[in-house]
C-alpha cells in the first residue's frame, strides 16, 4: 500500500482521536473508543472499515449518522 497514504491516515487519526490508526490496528482496538474492535464490528463492511479507518463499526456508525 502507498506509504504516504498510510502516514496521512495516521496523522489524521492522531489529530482527531489522539491515537494513530496503525497503533490501534496493532493493538486490535478502536482508534476512537479504545475497546477491542472485532466484537464491535458486526458485519463484513464494518470489519473492512476498521482496517481502513481504525474505527469499530459502532463508532463509525455513530460518527457518520445523520442528524435528526
Amino acid at each position: 500500500m502507498n506509504m504516504e497514504l498510510e502516514k496521512l491516515k495516521d496523522r489524521l487519526s492522531k489529530d482527531v482521536f489522539g491515537n494513530s490508526r496503525t497503533d490501534a490496528l496493532e493493538q486490535g482496538v478502536c482508534v476512537n473508543c479504545g475497546l477491542e474492535a472485532m466484537p464491535r464490528c458486526y458485519s463484513a463492511a464494518g470489519r473492512r472499515e476498521y482496517l481502513i479507518s481504525g474505527l469499530c463499526e459502532l463508532c463509525f456508525d455513530e460518527i457518520t449518522k445523520e442528524e435528526d
